[in-house]
C-alpha cells in the first residue's frame, strides 16, 4: 500500500515511518521542512512533497498524483488539556480530512486515513489536574 506519511520530522511521525515501512508500505514524506528528515531516512521514501499540513488542496494533489492508497496524518500537536488552547491541530486535522475525502471522490475509491497527533500531557478525569501531576 502506498502511504502519504503527514509529519515525518516529528516526534509521532518519526516512528510511524519505520513501522510503516517495517510492514512493507510505501511511503510519501509531506512535511513542512525536508531538510528535517534525515538522508537515512529519506532514502526509504517513495517521495518527499513539501507543504503546509493545513492546505487541504495541497494534501489533495500529493494523494493524486503519487496515487496514495491511504494518509497517515501525524502532523501538529493536540492541545495538551481540554481546557486549553487548540493550537494548529484542528486546522490540520479539517484539512486533511477533506483532502482525503476529495481525492477518494476524484478518483472514484475512498482512501483509509489515520489521524493522530502528539500530545505533551494528557488529561485527567478531573480538572486541573493532569495525568502527569
Amino acid at each position: 500500500m502506498k502511504v502519504l506519511l503527514l509529519g515525518v520530522t516529528g516526534n509521532v511521525g518519526s516512528r510511524m515511518l519505520p513501522a510503516l515501512l517495517a510492514h512493507k508500505h510505501q511511503v510519501v514524506a509531506y512535511v513542512r521542512t525536508p531538510a528535517k528528515i534525515s538522508p537515512e531516512a529519506k532514502s526509504k521514501l517513495v517521495a518527499v512533497v513539501e507543504g503546509s499540513a493545513s492546505d487541504n488542496t495541497a494534501i489533495k494533489a500529493a494523494i493524486l498524483s503519487h496515487n496514495c492508497d491511504a494518509v497517515v496524518s501525524a502532523a501538529g500537536l493536540a492541545a495538551t488539556t481540554g481546557w486549553g488552547s487548540q493550537g494548529e491541530f484542528p486546522a490540520i486535522f479539517a484539512a486533511v480530512v477533506q483532502a482525503a475525502v476529495d481525492a477518494g471522490r476524484e478518483r472514484g475509491s475512498p482512501l483509509r486515513c489515520w489521524l493522530m497527533s502528539g500530545f505533551g500531557v494528557l488529561d485527567s478525569l478531573k480538572k486541573p489536574n493532569l495525568l502527569v501531576d
